[in-house]
């Protein structure tokens, strides 16, 4: 084990995405691994995140950032 996080996401990817699926080709997994990210990124939220989801974070801390830097001048 090298890095929690890149474990903890794997094996939720594991057991919610590539276990409930049998793939036809690879443009089909590539569909649904597509449609997975883009749910436990922009719609899932996340206990570690206080509750907001990736992309909301995301955000969040790009405006903190510009919001210190404005501070900082």
């Amino acid at each position: 084990m090298q890095n929690g996080f890149v474990e903890s996401f794997n094996g939720r990817m594991r057991d919610e995405c590539l276990n409930e699926h049998l793939f036809d080709n690879l443009r089909h997994a590539r569909q649904l691994i597509a449609a997975w990210r883009n749910d436990f990124n922009n719609h899932r939220p996340h206990r570690s995140l206080a509750g907001m989801t990736t992309a909301e974070y995301a955000n969040r801390s790009e405006e903190d950032q510009n919001l210190n830097r404005a501070n900082l001048n």
